[in-house]
């Protein structure tokens, strides 16, 4: 029951920011086709950068998410695929689903496979606030275990999480992005079995967290920092702090054949502290986007058929 009300309370927004702006927000015209290998949106990558940027896509564009994990082969008995879609409403809205698949890759152990983890995301973006030269987006994200995943691949419990984050880019170094944000985890128990991973609030939770992106076009250099603790909206104290460097390589086009995929090779490091001790962790990604441009634009477009 839970987590239906939380999937309610987001679409219900998303589709009051859709119908407000609707109305006042022009269509944008289509992006040179070069767009999709300049890798100049910089979203959220699991593992390596947890933060939605208040930067959207061309709007009506749809994009497909592929993120295999390899890392899979060697240190599970299953493999995981992360399939999505973002879908950039108009200038100010996007929508985000994500389905994480599993199954035995045959190099050890039989763990079925199925749909472990559903994820549900928006985010709404004010462009000239607080002030003319800086950009805020409010989001909404929702995670749903399901199914019968392995019990290391979800904590088995719902979240919720409502963020702010604002951006600004500074005069004196215009390939330096700062950003700072707030938000909440709100978690509930689901009747899937799962385990908490080193360091992660295991109860609603609220975070603050800072940082930049360095872009020089094809390679994006990235820090974050993030401050989490149970100690205002629970009854126990926790406190958690994250560091976390990265860097992103867009493939260039001519290195996959010209094609329209937009690969994104990632390696990072994570340092955490918390109840659980010191952790240090490096992490690789890899990713496909597959954009689908002016989807939204073409069903205006299309004339109706008359009686």
């Amino acid at each position: 029951m839970t987590h239906r009300l939380l999937l309610l309370l987001l679409l219900t927004l998303g589709s009051t920011c859709v119908t407000t702006r609707a109305q006042t927000t022009p269509a944008a015209p289509p992006a040179p086709d070069d767009s999709v290998q300049a890798g100049q949106l910089l979203s959220r990558i699991g593992g390596l950068f947890g933060v939605d940027l208040p930067e959207l896509n061309v709007p009506g564009t749809v994009k497909l998410v592929l993120r295999p994990h390899f890392g899979d082969f060697v240190r599970r008995d299953y493999a995981r695929i992360d399939t999505g879609l973002r879908w950039a409403l108009n200038d100010h809205f996007e929508l985000s689903s994500e389905a994480s698949v599993f199954f035995t890759h045959g190099f050890g152990d039989s763990a079925g496979y199925g749909i472990g983890k559903l994820s549900f995301g928006s985010k709404y973006i004010f462009e000239v606030w607080p002030h003319l030269d800086y950009e805020t987006t409010i989001g909404l994200n929702a995670v749903v275990p399901t199914g019968r995943p392995p019990i290391d691949m979800t904590d088995g419990h719902y979240h919720f999480s409502p963020d702010v984050v604002v951006q600004h880019q500074l005069d004196r170094m215009p390939r330096l992005t700062a950003f700072a944000g707030v938000g909440l985890d709100i978690v509930g128990a689901s009747s899937v079995p799962g385990r908490w991973s080193t360091n992660e609030p295991h109860d609603h939770s609220m975070s603050v967290t800072g940082g930049g992106v360095y872009d020089l076009g094809q390679i994006k250099w990235t820090f974050s920092g993030t401050y989490a603790t149970t100690a205002l909206i629970t009854r126990e104290a926790h406190h958690f702090l994250y560091v976390q460097p990265g860097i992103l390589w867009y493939v260039p086009s001519r290195f996959t054949f010209h094609s329209k995929t937009q690969w994104i090779v990632g390696l990072g490091a994570r340092t955490t502290w918390g109840p659980d001790g010191f952790d240090f962790g490096i992490s690789s990604r890899v990713r496909a986007e597959i954009t689908f441009r002016q989807v939204l634009d073409k069903f205006r477009r299309t004339p109706k058929s008359t009686p």
